[in-house]
């Protein structure tokens, strides 16, 4: 539309000729499409163009669209240009092409008074301060989106970590209950088949369970409604669990204190997890150690224990927190829920896990 009207105040007659103008109005007019790709190119060939028609006009031409195109390409440059300095420079360039056209005597009725010129700056910083203005909430809106990018990664890791804490806890707290199971078959089959029945009974019913948690993993990771998914293990289950890693082979006891009362779902998954985590990791380290559960119910904290003997023949060997991720995501799971989570030797050889985790009196 600019060039259009560029061309048609060409066509009015003047001192020069008519080829002269349509050209004039068609150089500071057309490379405005390019813009955006070449702001100060753009600006350096309408500036140029209009000091040299000024310079080289046979009389002030009757034409103001060389004008407009000076604002654009001004608006161009704030808006395109990242560095500020060189935006600034682009409005020093406009300002200073647009005092020189005036001056030379470009500007429709011969106007060379400093009002005029003044008017010619404001429309000019005006029209370069929107371009940056806009600039800037192109960034600030861009920021926000990479803001939003980068916590939905962080939350996708974050639920990658947490799909790999389910799974080494299912995984390896039932597959050391099988392997103990099936091994304590094999050694008492040959003389005693009540017992070894029992202990294939314990790995059937416990790999039907891994089964199913592991089924409940993969629905979740499908989309699959929570509904549908069967409740997490809370504290009521932490007997089942003591006698689970008791039909193992591993002398535990668990010991209860306090009053129970019903806490966060949260809460309660977090202390079972650390609890099923620390039973694992003394099978795996310290095989079949005297061990004991505490759980207290305080008034303000709820604390797990976990404390094993030194393991049999190995009486200055502690459980060590290996190369897993056991510790660490009982750790996270602590510091998820504001507590905190202590494990190191207990004195004697042996190991100690202890949870504390804050929930609100009742």
């Amino acid at each position: 539309m600019l060039a259009v009207w560029a061309v048609a105040e060409a066509l009015v007659p003047m001192a020069d000729p008519v080829w002269v103008a349509v050209v004039f109005a068609l150089v500071t007019t057309l490379p405005l499409v390019v813009s955006r790709q070449a702001p100060l190119a753009v600006l350096a060939v309408v500036t140029l163009a209009l000091v040299a028609r000024a310079a080289t006009a046979a009389g002030p031409p009757a034409t103001v669209a060389p004008f407009p195109s000076l604002l654009v390409a001004a608006f161009s440059v704030a808006l395109h240009v990242r560095s500020l300095p060189w935006a600034l420079g682009g409005w020093a360039a406009t300002v200073s092409g647009m005092a020189a056209a005036i001056e030379l005597r470009f500007y429709p009725h011969d106007s060379r008074d400093v009002g005029s010129a003044l008017i010619m700056v404001f429309f000019v910083t005006g029209a370069w301060t929107a371009g940056r203005l806009l600039r800037s909430r192109e960034v600030r809106l861009h920021e926000s989106e990479e803001r939003v990018a980068e916590r939905a990664r962080q939350a996708v890791a974050a639920e990658r970590l947490r799909i790999a804490r389910e799974l080494h806890d299912v995984v390896a707290h039932s597959l050391s209950i099988i392997a103990v199971n099936a091994g304590a078959a094999v050694e008492v089959g040959r003389h005693d088949s009540e017992r070894a029945r029992a202990h294939l009974d314990a790995v059937a019913t416990t790999a039907r369970e891994a089964l199913a948690e592991m089924r409940h993993v993969l629905e979740a990771l499908r989309g699959e409604d929570d509904d549908a998914l069967a409740p997490q293990p809370t504290l009521d289950r932490l007997p089942e669990l003591v006698e689970q890693a008791r039909a193992g082979g591993l002398p535990v006891r668990l010991s209860v204190r306090g009053q129970r009362r019903t806490l966060p779902p949260g809460v309660e998954l977090t202390a079972y997890r650390v609890a099923q985590e620390a039973l694992t990791n003394v099978r795996r380290h310290a095989g079949p150690a005297e061990t004991e559960v505490r759980l207290t119910y305080g008034t303000a904290e709820l604390d797990l224990e976990v404390t094993n003997d030194a393991p049999p023949g190995r009486a200055d060997a502690p459980l060590g927190d290996g190369p897993g991720h056991g510790l660490v995501g009982m750790r996270e799971r602590a510091r998820l829920y504001g507590g905190a989570l202590h494990a190191g030797p207990s004195g004697h050889g042996g190991y100690r896990v202890r949870l504390s985790l804050p929930v609100e009196a009742k």
